[in-house]
């Protein structure tokens, strides 16, 4: 029998065609914003949402040449979770949050797993998404903001002797949560200090 590696396929979104013009009136405003308020680097802050498959499978095993059907472990695994990554331009990493599906605390590791003193320790987050999926929304982002993100600002403007409502930047994807009336309405009204800059659609 003849046998070879076979991968799995997925369309990809398409990078618009003036990305890079996109991406440089981005960076000019941030420079702008930047030089205008002295904003250090560490107060620059990059976020983001991705999906942790709980029994992560591949797309790639042998298979017989010709074959119709290829079974791969794990390939059909749906349970996950979401991570709220930031990082700032200073290259620190913030805590993250993880956001599981499920509408109690139930949903959520218990406090005896192995690894949550770890956890909490490094100010890890874990939320429940009171809704049937595992994604971020309006009412998470704002726990993400008020409980790790502004905290981590507010240390920074005091290290760099800061007044408490000194100027920075969040940077997020064009997700319609992050640019909806919602949040950014909160945002004006509690964080008015926090200006926002969004990476340009299909960019990232």
């Amino acid at each position: 029998l003849s046998w070879r590696v076979r991968a799995a396929t997925r369309a990809v979104q398409k990078i618009p065609a003036d990305a890079p013009q996109q991406c440089r009136v981005s960076l000019l405003r941030q420079a702008r914003v930047t030089r205008d308020y002295g904003i250090p680097a560490s107060c620059r802050v990059n976020i983001d949402q991705t999906n942790v498959v709980l029994q992560q499978g591949s797309g790639l095993t042998y298979a017989e040449v010709g074959s119709k059907q290829v079974a791969v472990i794990g390939q059909e695994e749906k349970r996950a979770f979401t991570i709220v990554v930031g990082a700032s331009a200073s290259g620190e990493a913030l805590p993250f949050q993880a956001i599981w599906q499920g509408k109690s605390k139930r949903s959520l590791p218990v406090a005896t797993a192995r690894g949550q003193a770890d956890a909490a320790q490094l100010g890890l987050q874990f939320d429940y998404s009171n809704t049937s999926t595992y994604w971020s929304t309006f009412e998470l982002m704002k726990i993400y903001i008020s409980g790790i993100l502004v905290p981590y600002f507010l240390r920074q403007k005091a290290l760099h002797s800061l007044p408490p409502d000194h100027p920075c930047i969040l940077q997020l994807d064009a997700w319609s949560v992050h640019r909806g009336a919602e949040l950014t309405g909160w945002l004006q009204d509690t964080y008015p200090w926090i200006f926002r800059e969004f990476v340009p659609a299909g960019c990232t």
